[in-house]
């Protein structure tokens, strides 16, 4: 391990990586007090509608930061006001397509749970949390680290802090709800207030609207491309599970895959890093010096501590009827291990101009994840589901670096 790599890395993210930290450790502590709170069956179910909303709002607009960073580079020009305005617009889309379904019979796959107002508040708070994606860009574009993390930290701390409190009166699902609105709330409103400088009210007009599209629409529907094939092991993993199998076994494997996600915290402080030396065309990036140095010993440690005190941990932190998620935990610590180590293959594609192949990467993981959940889960359950998930992962990497080393080797020639 190179040490002054890691000072240096360390040096440019070092509040990104505070805040990541910081919201792992209320993260676990917010899984038990849920968990414990609602038991396997209502976490299961709580667990399907958030994945429904996810499902919708992910597919519609997720990661649009990336279509707003690459117009950023290609122009310079602030486009601030008119990508905020896209962003609510994508989100009140998602958010009417939400309601469609709650109230279709396919809410029977999504834990069943009755459309209310609580339903109505966390969907409008999503919409709000929309507006934290051109936020991000901007953000990271300028390399403003420092107030990425203070949005992300109050963000979670904001949900932590509302769970506990709301958890303390009454240990329901509408109020585990209610902690995840208010955390949608501000971090999309908070996103926008951090970046008041460069909102510009008269930037609005149709003229402005109108190139807007013009420049970003090939981008964007290429990011929606992306997307969509990669939701449905993202997000309906939980939902095959629940279709072959019943609500406490979606709370065992969400407790197992919420262990591992940490792993993409970690992603998110090195993510704005890649992608600011990327959008800055700074091409000496060293990949392999950050595999060497960081991501590898970091990998090292995670596999060690999970092996050895993983059971323990869940026991501890979720009780005794959750510990059979340590098995499921430990088949998607190898996969989210192979995403860690690779995480920078998409950020490349992505400003080469190539994230087209990501996109297929994302179809192989998707058909192959399919095939093997209908194959391992009615036997294995949650544990059968881990391994088609991992598997389809790995794959996707596998793909991804391929295409990577075709792409150098073709411009060293």
């Amino acid at each position: 391990m190179n040490l002054n790599y890691l000072k240096t890395v360390l040096s440019e993210t070092k509040e990104l990586a505070f805040s990541q930290v910081l919201v792992i450790v209320l993260l676990f502590v917010q899984i038990g007090v849920v968990t414990r709170g609602l038991g396997t069956s209502n976490y299961g179910r709580a667990a399907l509608v958030l994945a429904l909303i996810a499902l919708i709002f992910r597919t519609f607009h997720s990661r649009n930061s990336d279509v707003t960073l690459l117009m950023l580079k290609k122009n310079g020009k602030n486009i601030y006001t008119i990508s905020l305005l896209f962003d609510i617009f994508i989100g009140i889309i998602s958010m009417f397509f939400c309601i469609i379904l709650f109230q279709s019979s396919f809410n029977t796959l999504f834990g069943d749970y009755q459309f209310n107002l609580i339903i109505i508040i966390l969907l409008s708070s999503r919409v709000i949390q929309t507006l934290s994606e051109s936020s991000k860009a901007v953000l990271t574009f300028h390399g403003k680290f420092k107030k990425f993390a203070l949005v992300d930290t109050v963000s979670n701390i904001s949900r932590f802090l509302a769970i506990v409190i709301l958890f303390y009166f009454e240990k329901s699902i509408e109020n585990y709800f209610l902690g995840h609105a208010i955390f949608s709330a501000i971090y999309g409103l908070l996103g926008m207030y951090v970046c008041r400088k460069y909102l510009k009210i008269s930037d609005i007009s149709i003229k402005n609207i109108k190139e807007y599209f013009q420049v970003f629409k090939l981008d964007f529907f290429k990011q929606r491309a992306d997307q969509f094939v990669g939701i449905i092991p993202q997000h309906l993993d939980l939902i095959i599970l629940g279709y072959f199998t019943d609500f406490s076994t979606v709370g065992v494997f969400r407790i197992a895959k919420r262990l591992v996600e940490p792993i993409n915290y970690l992603i998110t402080i090195l993510n704005p890093y890649v992608q600011n030396q990327l959008s800055r065309n700074e091409d000496d990036i060293n990949f392999k010096d950050l595999i060497k140095n960081l991501l590898l010993p970091v990998i090292f440690v995670l596999i060690i501590s999970y092996l050895l005190l993983g059971r323990n941990f869940i026991q501890f932190l979720s009780g005794k009827e959750f510990t059979q998620a340590f098995y499921p935990m430990m088949i998607l610590l190898g996969g989210y291990c192979i995403y860690l180590a690779t995480f920078w293959i998409r950020q490349l594609l992505l400003f080469n101009d190539l994230l087209q192949y990501h996109a297929i990467g994302r179809l192989i993981a998707t058909a192959s994840f399919l095939l093997l959940s209908f194959l391992f889960v009615n036997q294995f359950g949650a544990s059968g589901l881990a391994v088609a998930l991992s598997i389809s992962m790995i794959l996707q990497k596998v793909y991804e670096f391929n295409i990577f080393n075709k792409f150098t080797n073709h411009t060293n020639k």
